[in-house]
């Protein structure tokens, strides 16, 4: 049985952006750790995050299946999902960078000008990508579970075991020695445990959005819903990180405030600075 959607429209999104992610995938690996994004500057890495950005987001908007065609656009598949999926890729670069500094020792070494708190804006536009995949395997991963281990309490458990999995599975991929140049953390063992705790957090809070969006024939939630359950999504994300960063994070690292993270290459795991 597929683990992808029953809606036809949400099922097509879905799809595509399964095929859609050895694309960004192969793209990111080639300028990351072919050494053009530690030269490149604003122009060069916008181009590349806004072009990923609209690869994951425009077509599924523009090649709808045939049963969503005579729908209003806003009550698309296509725009309500991508609309969830960018949204929270903006609101959690804005909200979870400092964090991520502060708390979790991560540091960049882009050469960026164009930057919201020391986060590079292009790494906005780059994770509507990566967000496509991690919204489609979370939910995948949620159905998988939810089947294999039903609906009761044991069930109840994919909510929080299918978005830790994908949040662990991205540290674990992206934490490797070809981009120290641009990206490293210094404590990896910090970020694999209790980072992907406060990274799948959001995750977690995200999952009920999409498994909301047109999961089954007739579901049919506006676009405006969808807006309110990311505001609540992300509410619960940030007081969850207020939370562990007062009271969890002190007792297992030193906590920074106001740390830069960009370009910090004096004492930190940066290279090549």
């Amino acid at each position: 049985m597929s683990l992808l959607a029953e809606h036809p429209g949400k099922r097509a999104v879905e799809r595509y952006w399964l095929m859609y992610t050895p694309v960004w995938g192969a793209i990111s690996a080639v300028v990351m750790m072919g050494g053009f994004a530690e030269r490149w500057g604003d122009l060069e890495c916008m181009i590349y995050g806004v072009g990923l950005m609209l690869g994951a987001i425009v077509p599924p908007v523009l090649m709808r299946p045939p049963e969503e065609r005579a729908r209003p656009l806003l009550r698309t598949s296509g725009v309500k999902y991508g609309l969830s999926v960018a949204g929270l890729a903006f609101a959690l670069n804005y909200s979870q960078t400092p964090y991520f500094y502060d708390v979790l020792h991560m540091h960049y070494g882009f050469r960026t000008e164009l930057n919201i708190q020391n986060n590079p804006f292009f790494l906005y536009c780059v994770s509507v990508a990566y967000f496509s995949t991690y919204a489609v395997l979370c939910c995948m991963a949620y159905r998988f579970l939810r089947r294999k281990l039903g609906t009761g309490p044991l069930g109840a458990t994919a909510w929080f075991v299918a978005p830790m999995a994908m949040a662990f599975l991205e540290t674990a991929l992206n934490a490797n020695p070809f981009i120290a140049t641009l990206f490293c953390y210094d404590d990896l063992g910090l970020m694999l445990g209790f980072g992907t705790l406060s990274y799948g957090a959001a995750f977690v809070f995200a999952l009920p959005m999409w498994m909301g969006i047109d999961e089954r024939p007739g579901d049919d939630p506006s676009a405006a819903q969808v807006l309110v359950w990311l505001g609540a999504a992300m509410y619960a994300d940030v007081l969850t990180l207020d939370l562990l960063r007062y009271h969890v994070a002190p007792l297992l690292t030193d906590v920074v405030p106001h740390a830069n993270g960009l370009r910090d290459y004096a004492g930190s795991c940066l290279s090549g600075g």
